[in-house]
């Protein structure tokens, strides 16, 4: 089988280089490009089966990149797959809009990306079949573009096969998605095993008296499959009850805002009646409070991150919308805290986190980059500022959004640190849940 043909569009040479290597494994040839404008000239002369797009280049971005690909019809039954640290629902909505079949991140698990190479029938799955058992792959599932004269090529093309080709994509991306997501449980209760079973080594080389009994073994064994099967059942369990909790959020705001009567209605119920009903303030109340809680259940911030960047966009903008919802008219106040970090400076003096397993007594530096900074400006993103100053959810919903920067001392741990660490791992495990932000609801 003549080998396929992929293009990779980044402006970064390190993420063109990584992903090149990847598909090299494949068995593709990888032509680059480090712009949208240069992927365009490209394809003028060189036709490719598959083409990884990044987001954000200088110039044309990705999505500019892939609607011209998309309009052109030489070009436009080439799956493109968009290759960004980009992220959210409406994102991947844009996307596939525009033509693209799926995102893929920019550290790709290889299982995902074999899959997905498989899905579009640029390599084949050899655990299943000997080489000598595999069909060729017919030429009318994947063009063979690399033989296509441009010049010579048609000025129209068959509208039934591209609306065939990409209905074949989104379902190939929809089952993509699921066995990923179950590859993903698999290799994560794998782990556990397989890490139970290294520590169930160490055990048997420091204690010669156990290597001397043959039944332990299997006792051991034993133990570590019961204890997969319980982390099994617990994160199933897990996954159903936020998933229930989730459903439930929905249904009570919904029954809450069905129970309000409009403003001009009297009640009809009884003065005995009314002290048994909870009043529309309590249920209000005990409707946004779950919330609150659970945004700041998962409100940690990486030390590399900015807080409020492209992924606080779409938090911010789904918490806003949930406040909408619910009727909410007050402040949406959110506390920047930062974590003090165990760190060392480079050679450019720049601060960067310490060796996990390097001592805790090694750190340079205890605190963050950002010890004095009260700026939100040190803060943001462009991104985020365009969505504070724009977004309609902030001007006609009668939410205003107060956002109240703290230096480190001004900045509460959320989690005690440590009195006598070991290694620098154990005490930034604390800073990195105390580098957080804060939500609260004044009205």
């Amino acid at each position: 089988m003549a080998l396929k043909r992929a293009l990779v569009v980044d402006d970064s040479k390190v993420a063109r280089l990584t992903l090149k290597k990847q598909l090299e494994k494949y068995h593709l040839n990888v032509e680059v490009a480090e712009s949208g404008e240069a992927a365009i000239e490209l394809l003028k002369t060189h036709m490719v089966d598959v083409i990884f797009m990044d987001h954000i280049m200088p110039g044309m971005d990705g999505l500019e990149a892939v609607a011209l690909i998309k309009r052109n019809p030489l070009t436009a039954t080439i799956p493109v797959m968009m290759y960004t640290s980009k992220e959210g629902e409406v994102y991947v909505s844009e996307a596939r809009a525009l033509g693209a079949v799926g995102v893929l991140p920019k550290q790709v698990q290889p299982g995902v990306l074999f899959g997905m190479l498989l899905k579009l029938g640029l390599v084949r799955d050899r655990r299943s079949a000997s080489s000598d058992d595999v069909a060729e792959i017919p030429a009318t599932s994947v063009p063979d573009r690399r033989q296509r004269d441009p010049e010579s090529a048609p000025a129209g093309f068959e509208v039934s096969a591209l609306m065939t080709r990409i209905l074949e994509d989104q379902h190939s991306e929809l089952r993509s998605e699921i066995r990923s997501s179950y590859a993903e449980f698999a290799k994560q209760v794998a782990d556990e095993v397989q890490e139970q079973l290294r520590e169930h080594h160490e055990l048997e080389r420091m204690e010669d008296d156990l290597a001397r009994q043959r039944s332990s073994g299997w006792q051991i064994l034993s133990g570590v499959l019961a204890i997969a099967a319980m982390l099994f059942l617990a994160l199933f369990v897990q996954v159903r009850s936020e998933r229930e909790a989730a459903y439930k959020e929905l249904g009570d705001l919904a029954a809450y805002l069905e129970r309000v009567p409009p403003a001009n209605t009297a009640p009809v119920e009884s003065a005995e009646n009314d002290r048994n009903i909870a009043t529309p303030e309590e249920t209000y109340r005990k409707l946004l409070d779950p919330l609150i809680w659970s945004m700041n259940e998962s409100s940690a911030v990486p030390f590399e991150d900015r807080p409020f960047d492209d992924i606080g966009v779409d938090q911010v903008t789904g918490l806003l919308w949930r406040l909408s919802e619910a009727g909410f008219q007050g402040t949406l106040r959110i506390d920047s805290h930062l974590g003090e970090f165990c760190l060392v400076s480079d050679a450019a003096g720049i601060y960067q986190l310490q060796d996990p397993e390097a001592p805790f007594t090694s750190c340079s530096f205890i605190g963050h980059p950002l010890d004095d900074s009260r700026q939100l400006s040190d803060r943001q993103t462009p991104s985020f500022e365009t969505f504070r100053n724009t977004s309609p959810l902030l001007a006609d919903s009668g939410i205003e959004l107060d956002i109240v920067v703290r230096d480190r001392s001004n900045s509460y741990p959320r989690v005690p640190y440590p009195d006598d660490p070991v290694t620098a791992g154990e005490w930034n495990n604390v800073a990195a849940q105390n580098n957080r932000l804060e939500y609260s609801l004044l009205e």
